[in-house]
């Protein structure tokens, strides 16, 4: 509305000045014109037409008068061939003389007209000057007076549309208000308008009544949808872990049966081989090649061993309640003495942060394992290893995201490497046995497996972030031994 006031007046506001200034001005043109004119005739009646005029004292007297009369600046009489001047102008003014026929004419502010006069024995012209300034004046006080009559016009005009405005727009704003309230998720906000105007009034209660309709199955939908795209997005996660835990077990059976069999002829093939060194002399030639013999075999029983950790069918763990702050201590030692000093090793360990129940060997084998895998992430660009542990609470948010993690407290292990990271592809083969990413014959591909089978036989969870340039953490959570025996109670009632 305001706008609509502005561009109206904008339009029309110029075009009543001009028209009101025109006339205001043709009118006080048109007066002062009337004026020098009557003045003129009354001055050049005042001459005698007689022997006076042959007196040049008296004209010129004349001449003086009709200058400092009223507004005549100029005032002149040509006899015949002479020009007598009134005495207060200079002999060159004589040559200004140029006749009006309209005011403003010439741009000299002066109204010149001429009067002819009939003498004896000849015509005179008498040649008077007006001053227009004071007029040019007039108008111009004229035009300031109306530019303040229609400023003030517009203003107050202005004032009084936006009073209107806000008398008309306040409930409106009130019920646009209400109704992005609602839109924005508050369904209970109910519109409710104060005003004096029937139709909003009305307005308001029906978009009350179609609210308090609509709201409650929006909502009922809206929570439908929620709930259902959540279940589905849970639901695909479960399913490609369940895909990934499947695919791993079954890897896990198949490794494990081939250990078992590589161990079945591995044990008659070491044993045979020890008793035959115990046969032999001690500086006998084939010595040498037996106990290369052994050496190798117990290398492949130990890649066997690895395998049957992968597939949980080792059956020797020694798992007891105790504090894990002790047990990567002491794995982070044996990592120093493995890497080399170049690599920096950040230790945040926290103490007293609860007991797990956990094989010690294993764990120091899962923290070696990370650590070294770490190890040959930054040793080609440099960087630095973290070591991190410290107690958590698992929140329904963290255990929906992870099956086989549940609320409680647990024991957070952290390792983060500022390496090149892991590429999506290759993330998601990462705890496949024999699957790795370094050059042929720089690794067996059986870290990370191993890993994951020490993680799943101590009903932990490993949780992996990667980026490419940005490096990866390990994250390993265990549950607190408390939190263990409850959960073992609970499953026994």
């Amino acid at each position: 509305m305001v706008l609509a006031l502005v561009l109206i007046h904008a339009i029309l506001l110029p075009a009543l000045f001009y028209a009101l200034y025109v006339l205001a001005k043709s009118s006080q043109e048109d007066a002062f014109v009337d004026h020098v004119r009557m003045s003129a005739r009354i001055f050049a009646d005042t001459f005698h037409m007689g022997d006076e005029l042959d007196s040049e004292t008296e004209i010129i007297k004349h001449l003086d008068g009709a200058s400092l009369g009223g507004t005549g600046i100029f005032a002149a009489m040509q006899i015949g061939d002479r020009m007598l001047l009134s005495s207060l102008l200079e002999p060159e003014e004589g040559d200004l003389f140029v006749e009006d026929f309209h005011f403003g004419e010439h741009d000299d502010d002066i109204y010149y007209l001429s009067i002819p006069l009939e003498i004896s024995g000849g015509v005179a012209v008498l040649r008077l000057g007006f001053d227009e300034w004071p007029t040019l004046e007039q108008v111009g006080a004229l035009r300031q007076t109306l530019i303040y009559i229609l400023l003030t016009y517009f203003i107050v005009s202005l004032v009084l549309v936006l009073l209107l405005g806000m008398v008309l727009a306040r409930p409106l704003q009130e019920l646009r208000r209400d109704s992005s309230e609602i839109a924005s998720g508050n369904y209970s906000k109910q519109l409710a308008v104060s005003s004096n105007i029937h139709e909003i009034r009305e307005l308001t209660r029906d978009l009350e009544t179609m609210r308090s309709n609509l709201v409650g199955s929006n909502a009922l939908l809206r929570k439908e949808i929620v709930e259902r795209e959540a279940a589905e997005k849970m639901q695909r996660g479960l399913e490609t872990r369940l895909r990934h835990s499947q695919r791993i077990e079954s890897i896990g059976t198949l490794a494990g049966g081939i250990a078992h069999e590589i161990n079945n002829i591995l044990l008659p093939l070491l044993l045979y081989t020890d008793l035959a060194l115990e046969d032999l002399p001690d500086v006998s030639p084939v010595r040498a090649k037996l106990e290369r013999v052994l050496k190798l075999g117990n290398r492949a029983k130990g890649l066997s061993q690895k395998i049957l950790t992968f597939s949980r069918q080792a059956g020797d763990t020694d798992r007891k309640v105790q504090l894990m702050e002790p047990v990567v201590e002491e794995a982070v030692a044996m990592v120093r003495a493995l890497i080399p000093a170049t690599v920096d090793i950040r230790v945040d360990i926290k103490k007293g942060q609860g007991r797990v129940l956990c094989d010690e060997t294993q764990i120091v084998q899962l923290v070696v394992n990370l650590c070294n895998n770490a190890f040959h992430a930054v040793s080609r660009n440099g960087g630095y290893i973290e070591v991190n542990l410290n107690g958590c609470d698992v929140d329904e948010v963290l255990a929906c995201k992870h099956t086989n993690l549940r609320v409680g407290k647990y024991l957070r292990l952290e390792i983060t490497d500022t390496g090149e990271g892991i590429d999506s592809a290759a993330l998601e083969r990462i705890f496949d046995p024999f699957f790795t990413t370094r050059e042929v014959g720089k690794g067996t591909g059986l870290g990370l497996s191993v890993v994951h089978g020490i993680v799943v036989d101590h009903d932990a969870e490993l949780v992996v972030s990667s980026k490419l340039g940005l490096g990866s953490t390990f994250c390993v959570y265990f549950p607190q031994a408390e939190e263990m025996v409850a959960d073992s109670t609970e499953d026994q009632a």
